[in-house]
């Protein structure tokens, strides 16, 4: 994630920003948000201080990074049961996945349902590209539903990680991120068993 602050300056408080200048430096920074950080008082000037949001593309992994992520593990790491982890229940939660097809709609909203959670907005999801049996995944809407969840302090439902989990760039976005999550089709997917699972990825791919 790449922030970019710009600064504008008001003779008055309550002079405010055009909104026609705020978007085109959103179009400039290409950034898919921004907010007003603070208001600085510098002798007759207001200063607004603005924080524009954009992505950047992820690096692809070498085997000498993998090396050095497996090395970083933890030898002790244990698994936690589904039955083990504390419920989301009564909660909004984002959603990450394609919903396109009325049995993923029906499984999604069973889920929903059961364990009374409601959306906090429209799904999040990636198109993954596959040619020559490489899967390629820019993780673009991703990063988004991350950077929303830990604005909105509110936890994240994979409908599925069948196509995500062997990726570590994956796994690297959802440790730094930082943020609560489940799975739909894997119940064992979540924050407790994270490292776990990745040091099982790292070691399929050494």
């Amino acid at each position: 994630m790449k922030t970019d602050i710009v600064e504008y300056r008001t003779s008055s408080v309550y002079e405010g920003i055009p909104k026609h200048v705020l978007q085109a430096n959103k179009k400039r920074l290409n950034a898919f948000y921004m907010e007003r950080e603070c208001i600085e008082n510098k002798g007759d000037k207001f200063i607004f201080r603005y924080v524009f949001y954009s992505l950047e593309k992820l690096k692809r992994l070498t085997k000498n990074s993998l090396s050095k992520q497996y090395e970083s593990l933890s030898p002790t790491l244990k698994a936690v049961g589904p039955d083990k982890i504390q419920s989301m229940e009564n909660k909004y939660v984002m959603l990450y996945g394609d919903i396109s097809s009325p049995e993923t709609k029906e499984l999604v909203d069973t889920y929903l349902k059961k364990h009374n959670l409601q959306e906090a907005c429209p799904p999040f999801y990636d198109k993954i590209n596959q040619s020559r049996n490489k899967t390629d995944i820019a993780y673009e809407e991703l990063q988004k539903v991350l950077f929303y969840c830990k604005k909105k302090k509110c936890p994240l439902l994979f409908v599925s990680v069948n196509m995500l989990i062997r990726d570590i760039r994956f796994f690297n976005l959802l440790e730094e991120s930082n943020i609560d999550f489940r799975c739909i089709d894997f119940p064992w997917f979540c924050n407790e068993n994270l490292k776990l699972i990745k040091a099982v990825m790292l070691y399929e791919q050494l």
